[in-house]
């Protein structure tokens, strides 16, 4: 199967707080399963419909604050097994706030030379 994405992604979980625009204000939480430059994988333990738009806060580590994103949910899968309570849903960043890019991009590249530079060790 082709890859269709535009940018790489790394599988790292990071902690996120997420309000669906649709629902009450009521903030929730998941995990990322994968983090690319525009969009995110999240396991969250509600499920998420295509369509949503949302509203993120990715804590990045060694971040002062989380980055503050705005998304759509492209696509959403119920749990693989009985086990895993987590529903899985692909989120294309819409919007990134101008505060929170840097922050974010820094956050990527550090991680895509630690891939590079493990890469050249080999």
């Amino acid at each position: 199967m082709r890859e269709k994405r535009r940018f790489i992604r790394f599988d790292i979980a990071l902690k996120v707080a997420y309000i669906v625009q649709k629902e009450l204000k009521a903030e929730k939480l998941g995990t990322t399963k994968n983090v690319g430059a525009q969009g995110v994988q999240l396991l969250t333990s509600d499920k998420l419909s295509p369509g949503d738009k949302v509203d993120l806060k990715i804590f990045v580590p060694e971040a002062l604050n989380p980055a503050h994103m705005k998304g759509i949910v492209m696509w959403s899968r119920d749990p693989e097994s009985t086990k895993s309570h987590s529903y899985s849903a692909g989120i294309d960043f819409g919007k990134v706030e101008e505060d929170n890019k840097n922050t974010f991009l820094k956050f990527l590249c550090d991680l895509m030379y630690a891939k590079i530079g493990n890469k050249k060790e080999e």
